[in-house]
């Protein structure tokens, strides 16, 4: 395990050789003459507005200590022996999602149910950048199974309450724990440490999307030349690892390198991730590559979105570590004269690419609605990425002035060259309207056109409460 956490410790120390900021003197310390610029920001504090005009935010379930949405001073101060300042405060929150779902595959009668998940969150802020976190998810297992009231045979309760901890971890940052290593704050230690089963999300998902119990430290504000923003982090987890076959890999060990960079206008990640496993799982290793860009088309913002990854096993492939490569474009823009959202996605997957880690779905559900379940029910076309290639097109309209209401149409399909693969073609839509300041209500439906097989159709429904 030592050895473990001081290799993590380096990759992620690498960072602090990366580039080092000059300090440059201004033109009145050099005894320049300074000219106000029409483009400097204004030395006069305009103030706030009145205190009716702020939008009331929804509270907390539950608070005690230093309220989370107070304004003023901080209460409950005191100084730690390290130096750091607390000022702790316990929230209490959640969501409850509940809906009726309906799914007919095409095979065999429909499935009818009603869903319902929770997950119940305990926050205890030490300061503006420590904190230990705390969850549960009472309806939901492991296996990622959901309580539900089945409608249709065999019809019943189908009960999966728990108490099992979901989240349970510890983040901070190394110069704010220990303030006097920098006390004038001109070193480079921004360094920050998260510890404990957290979600971790890697490329929207493509190379890890799971809840894994690990330590990650990570470097940012890393004055890389020629660049606005550079940050590198080192990961190793030694527990709850969901290969891409979303099965708990029990001798897994996960380690990973993620890098971070903005320079000319786009935001590039690099990824590198290595699970080491028994004989029988397979060993896996994942690079990624994504750019994020924004473009300025035919007097259009276009939004622009590119992801590489490739996974290879050293060893012979098993049924959770496999060899193949994924490709995803998306672009999207705003319709001239509207707030609403166009967006095109693609795809290409070859040989079989396996995510590093997750813990459902496959890595295609970015892909659109046609791909991606509600939270409650799973995708219409099936997300695993098995030598296929395919797409959505897709537009979304907001309405009302606050923007509370947006409705999306989107088709899609999927050429499915696996073995056993059916092709799969077809339209969906759904409505999204918020109540109030605490209440999500979303339905929707899709059709599905399946090659060799009858049609699937389904609706979902759901009421999200945040609470």
């Amino acid at each position: 395990m030592l050895r473990n956490l001081i290799i993590i410790g380096i990759a992620a120390l690498l960072g602090h050789w990366v580039g080092f900021s000059t300090p440059t003197a201004t033109a009145e310390e050099n005894g320049e003459a300074t000219s106000e610029s029409s483009s400097r920001f204004t030395d006069k504090v305009p103030g706030l507005k009145e205190q009716d005009d702020l939008p009331k935010g929804p509270r907390p379930l539950v608070e005690f200590g230093q309220g989370y949405l107070l304004e003023g001073p901080y209460d409950y101060e005191f100084e730690l022996p390290t130096g750091m300042v607390v000022s702790p405060g316990l929230v209490f929150f959640g969501d409850l999602s509940s809906g009726l779902e309906i799914t007919d595959t095409g095979v065999g009668d429909a499935d009818v149910a009603w869903v319902s998940t929770v997950n119940m969150f305990a926050n205890l802020t030490l300061s503006g950048t420590e904190r230990i976190m705390f969850g549960i998810s009472p309806l939901t297992r492991e296996s990622g199974a959901k309580t539900q009231y089945q409608f249709t045979s065999p019809s019943g309760l189908e009960d999966q309450t728990n108490l099992r901890l979901t989240t349970a971890f510890f983040e901070g940052e190394i110069s704010e724990m220990f303030p006097g290593l920098d006390m004038d704050g001109r070193r480079p230690l921004d360094y920050e440490i998260a510890i404990g089963r957290q979600g971790v999300n890697i490329q929207d998902g493509v190379i890890i999307n799971d809840t894994l119990e690990s330590v990650a430290l990570t470097r940012s504000t890393i004055p890389f030349a020629g660049s606005n923003f550079a940050r590198i982090s080192g990961l190793m987890a030694w527990n709850n690892i969901q290969r891409s076959s979303n099965k708990d890999d029990e001798d897994g060990e996960l380690y990973g390198l993620f890098s971070s960079v903005e320079m000319h206008h786009a935001m590039m990640d690099l990824n590198l991730v290595y699970v080491d496993s028994s004989d029988a799982i397979g060993d896996q290793f994942n690079i990624g590559f994504s750019r994020f860009r924004p473009y300025i088309l035919f007097e259009h913002d276009v939004d622009t979105t590119f992801h590489f990854a490739y996974s290879h096993t050293p060893d012979n492939e098993t049924a959770h570590a496999t060899k193949g490569g994924l490709v995803y474009s998306s672009f999207s823009w705003a319709p001239r004269g509207t707030v609403d959202i166009m967006y095109v996605n693609a795809f290409g997957a070859f040989d079989h690419y396996a995510a590093a880690a997750r813990g459902a779905g496959g890595a295609l559900g970015i892909t659109g609605l046609m791909f991606a379940g509600n939270g409650l029910a799973g995708a219409p076309i099936s997300n695993g990425t098995n030598d296929a290639y395919g797409g959505s097109m897709g537009y979304q309209m907001f309405f009302s002035g606050a923007l509370r209401r947006n409705l999306i149409f989107e088709v899609g399909g999927k050429i499915d060259n696996s073995s056993g693969g059916i092709n799969r073609g077809g339209a969906a839509v759904r409505y999204s309207q918020a109540i109030g300041e605490q209440v999500f209500f979303e339905v929707g439906a899709f059709a599905v056109s399946q090659e060799s097989t009858d049609d699937k159709y389904g609706l979902r429904t759901k009421m999200n409460v945040i609470f």
